[in-house]
């Protein structure tokens, strides 16, 4: 049996220990906290370097981009007016200022930015992918389609977030669409067969195309434990429900509503009202609307 001094000596050194993991435990739930300081640090350090070197070009761009990315729009704005002055022939400026006004929610200056910017430099894959997501907040979703496109075939292995944001403005551009962006993600899912997100935006697809084969052969190949998941099981009641089993679709879409579920909460990817509608209603018809409905709703 450990004595009295054996427990104090563990209470010293779970001390320490309980702290740190305190410490990190800090770290996780606030990532965007650390991640800003570590910002403002490094751009402090540009300050710093600037009042010795106030025309230095290269610090300006570095500093702006920093300020960019802690959300100090107009600071950074500062740093690249300067630029234009210093340098009006500068180049790089229009991207550094094109994805900046995209993030600040200025997407007509944005683009214009970019545009001047891929016009000399057309191969760019970051600016194409700055330029995608202007056109989506200027609802121009099949332009950004075209970007996210260009990005992918000039990969040699695109990620699967590339082919998720691609297949996303596709789908945000309509149902004429949907077939297109269905390509998307089963190249995608070639690459990572084992991508859950890519599996589920394919599944939805599948279920708003009445394919119920394709539908069932790619929720075969995920694991139990995701399967599980109440997403997961909204997306399998749909499936029973297209492929002829209404009684057991709409027993589920009863019970998803009930307090006795656990949460409260119905599953994230139906409301409540259309839980209720399709217990009442498990038609096929109505059950490919609420899919679509699904699909309307994704955000990138």
């Amino acid at each position: 049996m450990p004595t009295r001094s054996a427990h104090s000596s563990e209470r010293v050194f779970l001390l320490p220990v309980r702290i740190a993991g305190l410490a990190l435990l800090l770290m996780m739930v606030c990532p965007a906290v650390h991640a800003h300081a570590d910002l403002q640090l490094q751009i402090d350090e540009l300050s710093r370097q600037l009042t010795q070197d106030p025309d230095n070009v290269e610090l300006l761009l570095r500093r702006g981009d920093l300020q960019r990315r802690h959300e100090n729009w107009d600071l950074a704005r500062a740093d690249f007016k300067h630029v234009r002055n210093l340098q009006p022939e500068n180049a790089t400026v229009d991207w550094f200022e094109g994805r900046l006004e995209v993030q600040a929610g200025q997407p007509v200056a944005g683009v214009r930015y970019l545009d001047r910017f891929l016009s000399a430099n057309p191969g760019h894959l970051i600016a194409l992918q700055n330029r995608a997501q202007g056109y989506l907040l200027l609802n121009q979703p099949l332009l950004a389609a075209n970007d996210y496109q260009t990005v992918i075939l000039a990969s040699a292995s695109p990620a699967p977030s590339l082919c998720r944001a691609n297949a996303l403005a596709l789908i945000r551009a309509g149902a004429e669409h949907f077939s297109t962006a269905m390509e998307v993600v089963l190249e995608g899912l070639s690459d990572f067969p084992a991508e859950v997100t890519l599996t589920a935006i394919a599944t939805d697809l599948s279920l708003a195309r009445s394919d119920t084969v394709t539908a069932k052969r790619l929720m075969s190949r995920l694991p139990a434990l995701v399967l599980n998941l109440p997403q997961w099981q909204t997306r399998n009641a749909l499936l029973e429900c297209q492929s002829g089993y209404p009684v057991k679709a709409a027993a589920w879409f009863s019970s998803a509503v009930e307090p006795s579920n656990g949460s409260g909460q119905p599953p994230s990817l139906l409301s409540v009202e259309w839980l209720a509608r399709l217990a009442a209603e498990p038609e096929p018809e109505n059950c490919q609307a609420a899919v679509i409905d699904i699909l309307n709703n994704l955000q990138d």
